[in-house]
């Protein structure tokens, strides 16, 4: 049977299955999103490469054949019956446009081979300014980003006609400039060259201005910025309020000047318990924290200090992948207990996962959908 086909075939299949629920898995996230309680607490593991490898395939299968990846991602969503459905998030496709070479692997995550930028004042007046819809890279290899915007727009015949959201992911400026000058180097242009960093920064949120409204025209209905890079495991909160701060604020404002409607949520990685309410205060409609958070403390600041939505937080290792369902569904219970109160919560894998069982998954949306139903 042709991919077409197979996608036709699941749709049907998400239909029938989600036909008598009280809300819908959009209705229910943008509930959460806008602090409300929905009928439950909205589910979103962040499954990438785990998908692909539930219906047989690699992880560079996905990359390179759209269809591909948003018939795994249906699958997925149909299997195990979570809210939210992702493009083929996190592997630096903007930074990759603009110069960046990036080495894909058959079966891992990509890798920086070769920052594009080595001399600020040779290179950043060489910088490409991005282009979703350019077919080729300056280095002449193909872009992912049409790829993308494909994947999005398929996903989305699907996923509107029953009520389901589609993520997009985009990179925030501090990751996009990690990825066009290496991140080592740029750490410590922090304090030895403010002025290129700022430059730098500037150009990495106007490229990711032009993506981000790509991805909400293919179809996505929330967005995803990922900034491990300004994490507390990596950075002060000197240099986050300094650099990160300011251009994450610019990048989601002008998004949301671009579509209101459209939701955007903020996720760093590790500790960044000193930087939430900076985080909160960039004009984002939700905060997505990862393990070393604690969701009390997080929602006390995000949610009841500041109204921001709360997603968060099962640890994608060592308890999504190496431990037991009867692991995962303490520890999703525990989240809820947390996170719940008064609506504005989102039961989430601290980040993506890496390759972890459907029996594992299926844990945590089934104490989502038992446990965490509001009366």
């Amino acid at each position: 049977m042709d991919i077409n086909r197979k996608i036709k075939d699941i749709s049907q299949k998400i239909g029938e299955q989600r036909k008598n629920d009280e809300m819908t898995s959009y209705e229910r996230l943008m509930t959460a999103f806008e602090l409300h309680q929905p009928d439950r607490v909205p589910v979103t593991p962040f499954v990438r490469e785990c998908c692909l490898h539930w219906i047989g395939k690699k992880f560079i299968d996905g990359v390179m054949n759209p269809e591909l990846y948003a018939y795994a991602q249906l699958y997925s969503i149909y299997k195990l019956g979570y809210d939210m459905v992702l493009d083929l998030s996190a592997i630096t496709a903007e930074s990759e446009a603009m110069g960046s070479v990036i080495k894909f692997y058959e079966d891992a995550p990509p890798f920086l081979e070769t920052p594009f930028i080595k001399n600020y004042e040779e290179d950043i007046p060489r910088l490409e300014m991005l282009d979703p819809h350019k077919e080729k890279t300056p280095q002449g290899t193909p872009s992912k980003l049409p790829l993308l915007l494909k994947m999005i727009k398929l996903e989305k015949v699907v996923c509107e006609e029953h009520g389901i959201p589609v993520m997009a992911y985009v990179q925030a400026p501090s990751r996009h400039a990690s990825m066009l000058r290496g991140t080592n180097l740029l750490l410590s242009n922090y304090s030895k060259d403010p002025d290129h960093v700022k430059e730098l920064f500037d150009l990495a949120t106007e490229s990711l201005k032009i993506w981000g409204e790509a991805v909400i025209h293919a179809g996505a209905d929330i967005l995803w910025i990922s900034d491990p890079t300004g994490s507390g495991d990596m950075v002060s909160r000197d240099v986050f309020k300094k650099f990160m701060h300011p251009s994450l604020t610019e990048l989601i404002r002008s998004l949301k000047r671009y579509n209101p409607r459209a939701k955007i949520f903020l996720h760093i990685c590790g500790d960044v318990s000193d930087r939430l309410d900076l985080m909160t205060r960039t004009g984002i409609d939700a905060i997505s924290i990862d393990q070393k958070v604690d969701i009390s403390y997080a929602k006390r600041v995000t949610h009841d200090f500041l109204g921001v939505c709360l997603m968060g937080n099962i640890d994608p290792v060592g308890i999504l992948q190496q431990g037991t369902s009867n692991d995962v569904k303490r520890e999703a219970i525990r989240c809820i207990n947390k996170g719940e109160q008064g609506g504005g919560y989102v039961l989430a894998s601290g980040c993506i996962l890496p390759v972890v069982s459907q029996e594992n998954v299926e844990a945590m949306v089934k104490v989502a959908k038992t446990k965490g139903v509001y009366c």
